[in-house]
């Protein structure tokens, strides 16, 4: 498997986010290192189909991701920084909510959440509201909710951002435990974040 970003390109008006970026990713972990509005972000949202690119295309195996539609989705996991839940639902129903517009089967998806909560540290508070999780927490669930559809590629923005250092270094063992036969592409600002766990480092800055 590869992922080839080909002079990828974001413009706001006069802004550009993201300036001809270029790179090859294969399975491992790559981390991507940068100040807070590098472009992290954005060029993160075009890997993941999520925001159209002013120039520049995004290739899997050669075939324009753009292209493929459910096909790409089905091999892609991704955690934005900040990502949607119903705060009322418990963590067990936000994860079968999730399954079930991954397309997941009832019985499957009953024991695919269970095994990735317990992965995750997260299955003895499947009962509890996802408004009364703590940050560290919620970014555990939405690990999890990233690797519902086992994903060859797993993207991952900010996934530490604002936990305290024993949760870092949680965070890290486990995305050490899911990069195994996957890509997985973290981005962060934090170095520690990644210098122990990334195979490959880029850095962004201005785009």
């Amino acid at each position: 498997m590869e992922l080839s970003l080909d002079r990828l390109t974001k413009q706001y008006g006069r802004k550009i986010a993201v300036d001809c970026v270029s790179a090859t990713l294969k399975p491992g972990v790559y981390g991507l290192l940068g100040a807070n509005g590098a472009g992290k972000t954005t060029l993160m949202r075009m890997l993941c189909a999520v925001l159209e690119s002013t120039s520049g295309e995004v290739l899997l195996d050669g075939k324009e991701v753009t292209s493929m539609g459910a096909d790409y989705r089905n091999v892609l996991g991704y955690l934005p920084q900040d990502f949607g839940y119903y705060p009322d639902l418990t963590v067990y129903d936000y994860m079968m909510y999730i399954s079930s517009i991954k397309g997941l089967k009832m019985p499957f998806a009953r024991k695919k959440v269970k095994q990735l909560l317990n992965q995750v540290g997260m299955e003895k508070f499947s009962k509890r509201k996802m408004k009364n999780l703590s940050g560290g927490m919620v970014r555990r669930v939405g690990i999890a909710q990233a690797m519902l559809n086992d994903p060859q590629i797993l993207v991952l923005d900010e996934p530490t951002a604002g936990l305290d250092p024993n949760e870092r270094i949680r965070f890290r063992n486990l995305i050490s435990e899911l990069s195994e036969e996957r890509l997985v592409l973290l981005s962060t600002h934090i170095v520690s974040d990644i210098e122990y766990i990334a195979n490959n480092i880029m850095l962004m800055k201005d785009g």
